[in-house]
């Protein structure tokens, strides 16, 4: 039986934060949803493979260990693999996810079906703004007790349709996934202009996507962004990043 999620989450070189992701992962996992798990380890070097380890013998789990590093290219691997009606993807510095969360956006995703692109609402404190746009003019879309922000959504804990993928994938082979043209930039694009599908953020349900200097600071992977930065030609973000400065 085809699972109703697929759960994707992509990972390099961040062992040190890496186990809080997986714990929060797999504890708010809801015992009513048929789901897969896809982890990609793209050629880490410090750790990491020794913390996937164990969680390859899962049922639910398959653990790929790339032999290089494909960058944000990984993720079309990953969404080709997928089964599951309603993919979600998951960033490996989430730390904090709201109990049932898979449940949540399979019920949003069907709940809203004229969007094409749904992600939790990320926690801005004094140490991340969650890579959510804080002058974004978001606009409440409520539909019986469910509470929609339209407006731009990233891919921090975010749910989009196989079936909608599939009808834009000839158009993504034609991007290069890269920090300031990512997947979830790419899809919310495609989703809007192809399928005339919104995106937007699921009010109530938060997650703390701790991205940022400070937090990367308090982990010592200041240089492990700074070199992902670069490579995504986010030059500003990766001068901000050696100073600690929030972007």
């Amino acid at each position: 039986m085809k699972p109703d999620v697929t759960i994707v989450l992509l990972t390099w070189n961040r062992a040190p934060i890496l186990p809080m992701c997986l714990k929060a992962l797999y504890a708010n996992l809801s015992p009513e949803v048929k789901r897969e798990i896809i982890i990609w380890d793209n050629a880490s070097t410090d750790g990491t493979k020794e913390i996937l380890a164990p969680y390859a013998s899962r049922e639910d789990t398959r653990v790929v260990f790339s032999k290089r590093n494909l960058r944000l290219a990984a993720y079309k691997k990953m969404f080709d693999r997928a089964k599951g009606r309603v993919i979600i993807e998951l960033d490996d510095d989430v730390r904090e996810l709201p109990p049932n969360f898979d449940k949540t956006l399979l019920e949003y995703m069907d709940a809203y079906p004229d969007y094409g692109f749904l992600a939790l609402n990320p926690i801005q404190n004094e140490k991340t703004n969650g890579a959510k746009p804080l002058d974004f003019p978001y606009k409440d879309d409520v539909r019986g007790d469910k509470v929609v922000e339209e407006g731009c959504a990233g891919g921090w804990c975010a749910a989009f349709r196989r079936r909608d993928y599939w009808l834009v994938r000839l158009f993504v082979c034609f991007f290069s996934f890269k920090f300031k043209r990512g997947e979830d930039y790419v899809l919310t694009g495609l989703f809007r202009r192809v399928l005339r599908r919104r995106d937007g953020l699921i009010k109530n349900a938060r997650c703390l996507h701790a991205c940022g200097p400070i937090y990367a600071r308090e982990a010592g992977l200041v240089a492990r962004e700074v070199e992902k930065y670069e490579a995504g030609g986010c030059h500003e973000n990766a001068e901000k990043t050696r100073k600690g400065e929030l972007w």
